[in-house]
């Protein structure tokens, strides 16, 4: 099957995907907030494309993860190139006004344009190209846009897929999915990969591509960052004797194993206290965990509310873009995901010199495969693996301060991925 064939089988099967997902959204916040906030995207990206002095790099990134993992490189572009405009969209609300709320735009100000990527249509593509048109099209991790990907191909303009990763799981290794994706990474002009074993599942996926590297992953650079500026929360139960779990990224497929658990643990140790970060704190969310746990007889607050004494048992995060800075004012972490679709970052967590549990989920996570292996990482199955191993980990101080030791040690090893993606996309600048 011909490159020809799956650009018109996508382009043909397109409508009826961006169809059903218009369908959705009437009934789904987070997909109604997206289609909301794409529209007007015509008039913005001409307008932003118009204002530039000097052709930008442009990132595309998922959410509010990428670009976090984008930030570091864009952070060295403004040292090294401070001429440069950069533009990021997103695919996702929560990462889009995430960024807008931490980034400030404008002339004097290394990202210019932040704004949703319209859906993957070719003629939508060719505008956004046409707007702004980009000196380098950075792509962050796997959210890749295969129309905008060949139609930046056929105008010549750089593409480069940073902190690329590629799950042994992955439907993109195997079958008509690797074919399919074998047409989009032909056409992308470097694929810079976290680890050796994702550049060579890439190798098999696309033989002969002739630059497919291995740079480590931008988000321990982010962490090392985000850990040394010292921003704080807004809130801290931090203190002497008591002892904090945080949870961090939480689905209900985790809570469902944990709170059971952590019931248990709060409720025979007075000195453990809990912070709970559902994955998206929307407030339907946010008052569920609230009402558990004061159903369970623990005061409780969200985290918006401020702390004040006497301290709640537990909180919870009901705020985008604070967990990393949370982990902080912690003793041990449960990062969620891994009941689903795969564990979230732990490297958050780790920087800060945390143990980390987490789901039976987790081949996706490279770093989470290596904490286990240093001992600084724990997986759990059922509620009394969480009872098991959070009892271990409270009681013995010696057993979790060297397992947050050992988290430490890895996360500084894994330094340095930021320098050699600048470097591997320097020639495009």
């Amino acid at each position: 099957m011909t490159d020809r064939f799956f650009k018109t089988l996508y382009n043909l099967l397109l409508p009826g995907a961006a169809g059903a997902g218009y369908a959705a959204s009437l009934f789904h916040e987070k997909l109604r907030e997206a289609a909301s906030g794409r529209k007007g995207w015509k008039r913005r990206w001409t307008k932003a494309g118009a204002g530039f002095e000097n052709r930008p790099v442009w990132f595309h990134v998922s959410s509010v993860g990428e670009f976090e993992q984008a930030r570091p490189v864009i952070t060295s572009l403004a040292k090294t190139h401070p001429e440069i405009p950069v533009v990021v969209s997103f695919s996702s609300p929560s990462g889009y006004h995430f960024a807008r709320r931490k980034e400030t735009l404008g002339p004097n100000n290394t990202i210019r344009f932040i704004d949703y990527l319209p859906i993957d249509f070719r003629r939508n593509a060719e505008t956004c190209l046409s707007a702004v048109d980009p000196r380098l099209m950075v792509f962050v991790k796997f959210d890749l846009w295969p129309n905008l990907i060949w139609e930046a191909k056929r105008r010549e303009v750089p593409v480069v897929l940073i902190d690329a990763t590629l799950s042994p799981s992955s439907h993109r290794t195997s079958g008509a999915g690797r074919a399919f994706y074998n047409t989009v990474y032909s056409n992308i002009d470097k694929i810079l990969a976290i680890s050796d074993a994702d550049a060579g599942r890439f190798r098999d996926t696309v033989p002969g591509h002739p630059a497919i590297g291995v740079t480590g992953d931008t988000r321990f650079d982010r962490v090392m960052e985000r850990k040394q500026s010292g921003r704080g929360v807004g809130f801290d139960l931090a203190g002497e004797g008591r002892k904090v779990v945080i949870c961090g990224s939480t689905w209900p497929r985790d809570e469902s194993r944990l709170l059971p658990a952590l019931k248990d643990v709060l409720a025979g140790q007075d000195d453990v206290y809990a912070i709970i970060a559902p994955h998206e704190p929307l407030a339907d969310r946010v008052e569920s965990l609230l009402a558990w746990a004061r159903s369970s007889g623990f005061p409780a607050a969200a985290a918006s509310d401020g702390m004040g004494a006497p301290f709640p048992r537990v909180v919870v995060v009901d705020t985008v873009g604070i967990l990393a800075e949370t982990y902080r004012r912690g003793d041990i972490a449960y990062i969620g995901g891994g009941f689903s679709t795969g564990v979230h970052s732990v490297i958050e967590p780790a920087i800060e010199g945390l143990p980390v549990l987490f789901g039976p989920v987790h081949d996706n996570s490279f770093e989470a495969l290596r904490l286990l292996d240093a001992g600084a990482g724990f997986e759990v199955k059922t509620p009394d693996d969480f009872r098991r191993v959070l009892g271990r980990l409270l009681s013995d101080d010696q057993v979790r301060c060297d397992a947050g030791a050992a988290a430490v040690v890895y996360v500084e090893s894994q330094l340095g991925a930021t320098e050699k993606c600048v470097a591997a996309i320097a020639e495009y600048l």
